[in-house]
């Protein structure tokens, strides 16, 4: 069974390099590729997207409150201590208390604590500034921070969507079902990498270079994944350049990436003496991730499975399910010819997601691969997008009642 998953799953990376390489080279070397427009879709004046701005905002958090509290009524079969049990899951739980610490205490140079540099500087640094205006109190601002860029984020999502998308409704539905978007409620990077990332494919797309360099600089100093928003722009601005036969020098500006994530190097040689330091705490306890070939990281799943089968609901399960599932969105997107840039980030981020050796967040990182709603946008078959939608919906519910039971979903 590894062995057949190695090679699916190695086999479907290499069908979507392939496919990326025949539209991007044409492109690239000023040949001009037709791109499918999207049409107009049926429902499109009831659209979400089309929704004020007000209730975009809302409308994912809605759903993300109501799914916490009805979890917590099954679970708990009470309804009077709802608020303390959400604060504990979301405050305390996975990743929050080390974003908590940093923000705290900033980053230590020795003691236990020390391993804190794997986690990227921004958010702590944002919930310091936040939380020091709110009197000390650090994980309420986590929690606003993090609900407020993730209905920020979906704002901006419908202004994308609606540029790229037949029907934009079923993108943005789709963004607001993710079965692990309940991250975005709590102390995690979720809602502000979502934000950024989001805002910086809009504003690649609207060849505001200036703005997209800044963003990309705040992603890169925000997660790992940030870095990849050089892809898509360099990728833009090369085909600008082929076609005008002119340079744009504000382009200069989408190296903010790179700025970002070097100096997140700049930060671990100042505090652990070594650029790369990160590398070294996240191969070790209680991380234990090194890079490595996905195919060989999705072989490892059947491992999990059988290795820990208490925690493969919800940990392996989902990650094995999920990178079949969004390579065949991404192969969707290609087939309705969405654009290659988007293709370029989609692509390289599965692939980055599933390089790392002992995956146990999986599920939450692959919420940031923003191509996947735009490719739901793009689907024809109105039975197909709404299979999706619901099947979303389902798995939703179904997660959250795990994690609201308590268990280990990271």
């Amino acid at each position: 069974m590894q062995t057949l998953l190695w090679i699916v799953s190695t086999a479907l990376m290499l069908a979507l390099l392939g496919l990326l390489a025949l539209r991007a080279l044409p492109e690239l070397l000023g040949v001009q590729v037709r791109l499918r427009l999207p049409g107009k879709g049926a429902c499109r004046r009831f659209s979400p997207a089309n929704w004020p701005r007000a209730a975009q905002f809302l409308a994912p958090l809605a759903i993300l409150w109501l799914g916490a509290f009805f979890s917590y009524v099954a679970v708990a079969g009470r309804v009077d201590e709802f608020f303390g049990y959400f604060w504990q899951r979301f405050t305390t739980a996975g990743d929050s208390p080390h974003y908590l610490y940093i923000a705290e205490h900033g980053y230590v140079k020795t003691g236990e604590n020390v391993n804190n540099i794997v986690f990227y500087p921004l958010y702590p640094l944002l919930i310091r500034g936040l939380g020091t205006l709110m009197g000390g109190r650090l994980a309420l601002a986590g929690v606003i921070l993090s609900q407020a860029c993730y209905g920020l984020s979906s704002v901006a999502l419908a202004k994308l969507t609606k540029k790229e998308c037949a029907h934009p409704g079923a993108a943005l539905a789709a963004y607001w079902l993710y079965p692990f978007g309940f991250f975005c409620l709590g102390v995690f990077t979720e809602g502000l990498f979502l934000l950024l990332v989001i805002l910086g494919l809009y504003l690649i797309r609207e060849r505001k270079w200036l703005p997209a360099g800044l963003v990309g600089l705040l992603c890169a100093l925000t997660r790992t994944q940030g870095v990849l928003l050089l892809l898509p722009g360099v990728y833009c601005a090369w085909r600008d350049c082929r076609k005008e036969k002119r340079w744009n020098w504000k382009t200069l500006a989408l190296a903010g990436p790179i700025i970002g994530f070097g100096a997140y190097l700049a930060l671990n040689k100042a505090v652990c003496g070594s650029f790369f330091a990160y590398q070294y705490y996240e191969s070790i306890e209680p991380w234990w991730q090194t890079p490595q070939w996905l195919g060989t990281t999705i072989a490892q799943q059947v491992d999990m499975i059988l290795q820990y089968p208490g925690i493969s609901d919800w940990i392996y399960w989902p990650q094995l399910v999920l990178y079949f599932v969004a390579a065949a969105l991404l192969l969707a997107g290609y087939r309705r010819k969405l654009d290659t840039a988007w293709m370029l980030y989609g692509t390289a981020y599965l692939g980055m997601c599933y390089t790392a050796s002992w995956l146990i967040s999986g599920s939450r990182y692959m919420l940031g691969c923003v191509p996947l709603y735009l490719a739901v946008g793009r689907l024809k078959n109105p039975g197909l997008r709404a299979l999706i939608l619901l099947c979303e919906l389902v798995f939703l519910g179904v997660y959250f009642y795990f994690y609201m039971q308590g268990q280990a979903i990271m």
